[in-house]
């Protein structure tokens, strides 16, 4: 805050309020990547199907999967959801929608995270068998395709950007993460906006678009769903739109908006990653493998073989996720009696710094290679040979201390959303550290196996 009691705008640092409030930054920014994602895709769809093999180009599988996803998750602590003013994909829809659109509003029962959780889910549960994106340059292209499509029809036949509000699954991982950010966009004053009769921000002006996922920033209390696309920064006559820095994890204590979808989806991306991790030990991944081996009919190895391992990948992701919450709400059954549900959605919101936590770990050994790999391609265009590695050891103690970061940040944010309620204090906080310390537990016994 500066001396009048105010919180710090960023906007004011650097003349950065007039460069988002013009009309040609944001146009040029999402050029950019466009371009960039386009040259992704050539890339993607000219490689053979299969790095482990050949004649495979790498880019895309590099940019997308060791570069941009878990460098995207790695800033969000300080970027909040940044990267959707400048997300490509957005940008496509929104340009369609300019040209033609029926504009007609989203279905009102279809309004939630659900089909964007699903779409997450099927993603990672096919990955290894079916997809194999991360080892696939086409399929990394032909996905980026299929979501730049879907952006488009769904800008074709909705209003406002429905795909980015409700459908894309990397916006609605980024939207629970945006919770941890450091920064949040708000309105300066709530008297100024009570007073100004017209809302700009809400319906639009010829200097920027009403909100396209609905946000009003005078009510706005947490980050998932604002995109950061300063439309309301260039709309609002009365300049009272901010971005404040701010302790980070403050909408996980504050805000009263929890929800049974993004409750579900905390606990999903703890034991899904930890289980991709655990695929990564050769003593759990054999175990798997001999399981799924095992009830595959007639000991066939082929075409059968690949779709009926695919098909135990999304039972087991199903069974898994149902499992983690269903572990969380038995925790909290078990010391209360009516509105347990209720209390199950409050207190999985704590669990989110222990999600980020295994994202990043399971994601740091990608982020790590795609860098050293980029840093090798420029010394090699100025004649250098810049050879970097990190050994497993290294890599694993980082994961281990991140999941121990995670679980304190849990523990506290368990206590603090608890502490509203002080009667139920010690029940609260015995169910959170009780399905803490089992998540704890298996992380930290799957980063002690082997790797080989």
């Amino acid at each position: 805050m500066d001396k009048n009691g105010e919180k710090l705008d960023l906007l004011d640092v650097y003349y950065c309020r007039s460069l988002f409030k013009s009309r040609f930054f944001k146009p040029a920014v999402n050029v950019i990547f466009v371009v960039v994602l386009l040259i992704i895709i050539y890339f993607g769809l000219s490689s053979a199907p299969d790095l482990r093999f050949h004649g495979g180009i790498p880019f895309a599988t590099t940019m997308i999967w060791d570069i941009w996803h878990p460098l995207l998750i790695f800033t969000i602590i300080i970027f909040a959801r940044l990267w959707c003013f400048a997300c490509p994909i957005g940008a496509v829809g929104d340009w369609t929608q300019s040209v033609y659109s029926f504009k007609r509003k989203y279905p009102e029962k279809y309004r939630n995270l659900w089909v964007a959780v699903i779409l997450f889910l099927l993603i990672f549960a096919g990955e290894r068998h079916l997809f194999m994106f991360t080892r696939n340059p086409p399929n990394t292209a032909y996905l980026l395709l299929f979501f730049i499509g879907l952006a488009v029809a769904m800008a074709v036949v909705y209003e406002k950007r429905s795909f980015c509000r409700y459908i894309c699954p990397i916006g609605l991982v980024l939207g629970v993460f945006s919770m941890l950010s450091a920064i949040e966009l708000r309105s300066r004053s709530r008297k100024t906006c009570t007073d100004h009769d017209i809302k700009e921000c809400v319906i639009g002006n010829e200097a920027g678009k009403a909100c396209p996922v609905g946000e009003f920033p005078q009510t706005m209390e947490r980050n998932n769903y604002c995109i950061m696309c300063m439309e309301c920064v260039k709309s609002c006559s009365q300049d009272n739109v901010r971005i404040s820095p701010r302790l980070p994890g403050a909408d996980i204590v504050k805000s009263n908006k929890k929800h049974l979808d993004e409750a579900y989806l905390i606990h999903s991306i703890i034991v899904i990653f930890l289980f991709v991790m655990g695929m990564e030990r050769l003593q759990f991944r054999n175990v798997i493998i001999n399981f799924v081996k095992s009830t595959l009919p007639y000991n066939s190895i082929t075409f059968l073989d690949l779709y009926w391992r695919n098909m135990w990948a999304i039972i087991i992701f199903s069974l898994i996720t149902l499992g983690a919450a269903g572990l969380m709400y038995l925790s909290i059954a078990s010391f209360r009696g009516k509105g347990t549900k209720q209390k199950f959605i409050e207190l999985s919101y704590a669990f989110i710094p222990l999600s980020l936590a295994v994202y990043l770990a399971e994601n740091m050994f990608s982020l790590l290679k795609g860098l050293f790999f980029i840093a090798g391609k420029i010394g090699g265009f100025f004649g250098q040979v810049w050879d970097f590695a990190v050994g497993f050891d290294t890599i694993n103690q980082m994961q281990i201390a991140l999941l121990f970061a995670g679980f304190i940040f849990s523990i506290w944010a368990g206590y603090r959303i608890s502490s509203n309620n002080g009667k139920e204090l010690q029940k609260n906080m015995t169910a959170v550290g009780i399905v803490a310390v089992v998540y704890l537990f298996i992380g930290v016994k799957i980063l002690t196996l082997p790797i080989v």
